[in-house]
């Protein structure tokens, strides 16, 4: 018997492609087993027990835990990898910014890449998108990406999308993992990073990103790269919620 249209299904599907297709993301016309392993990397666990596998399934049929073992091994190779190759970082110093990939670092800096990747997750009902959640669905998306374009092409995107982060990171003052971290005491809600301008010259551009919360700008950061301006934003919005991290000063969300 043949499997019975789902108009579900089908959107569930056409929504994936369009998120595959984007330019950050550049994956233009995956095969019917990626798009099904990159819906896999899309779906935590609590979904499957809402939604039992059925015939005609749209992409998400399994649970992302078994991407997510491949990909935080991809994604640690590749941060480690560009770390190492700066050729003058003690082990100490390499050791210390690989805490980028890191669940409460990295769930923070997903939902600022401004891809749309948090709201592409599948939940059950009753689960809240917790930063762990995000930093586990990304890392097996990581996996399904590897799977369909190697190692090569998996480290360009990993460069493309966090290039700047992994740069820039600094375990003591990830204001975006401080922000989330706040943030998740309130039900449903998350930071949302908006592109507000970017100016200058392309040799050095300077960007201008707003923080919402809950729908509401609660900050604004400058920077010249996305990076510094969204951790810029999310410490205007710390400021604004009454918090002052340790070692702030009105300096560092003023500069460039």
């Amino acid at each position: 018997m043949p499997p019975v249209h789902n108009p579900l299904e089908h959107r569930r599907k056409e929504r994936l492609r369009i998120f595959l297709q984007q330019p950050s993301i550049g994956c233009k016309n995956p095969t019917p087993e990626a798009l099904e392993r990159y819906g896999n990397a899309l779906t935590h666990p609590s979904y499957i027990q809402d939604h039992p596998r059925k015939e005609g399934a749209s992409p998400g049929t399994e649970d992302y835990e078994r991407l997510e073992f491949l990909g935080d091994r991809v994604l640690n190779l590749v941060v480690a990898e560009y770390l190492f190759s700066d050729g003058h970082q003690s082990e100490g110093s390499m050791t210390s910014r690989m805490e980028v990939v890191k669940n409460q670092h990295l769930g923070a800096i997903v939902p600022s890449l401004c891809i749309g990747f948090p709201e592409m997750i599948q939940l059950g009902r009753n689960q809240e998108r917790t930063t762990r959640i995000i930093a586990a669905s990304f890392e097996a998306f990581m996996g399904a990406y590897y799977l369909d374009g190697g190692l090569n092409a998996t480290r360009d995107l990993i460069m493309r999308l966090m290039g700047d982060e992994i740069s820039s990171f600094s375990p003591g003052d990830n204001y975006k993992k401080m922000l989330q971290e706040e943030v998740q005491r309130y039900p449903g809600i998350l930071p949302v990073y908006v592109l507000r301008e970017k100016e200058g010259p392309d040799h050095r551009p300077v960007f201008t990103y707003a923080v919402l919360l809950g729908g509401k700008v609660y900050g604004e950061g400058r920077g010249h790269s996305k990076a510094r301006a969204t951790q810029n934003a999310a410490l205007a919005a710390l400021r604004a919620l009454g918090h002052s991290p340790p070692g702030d000063s009105e300096s560092p969300a003023d500069s460039l």
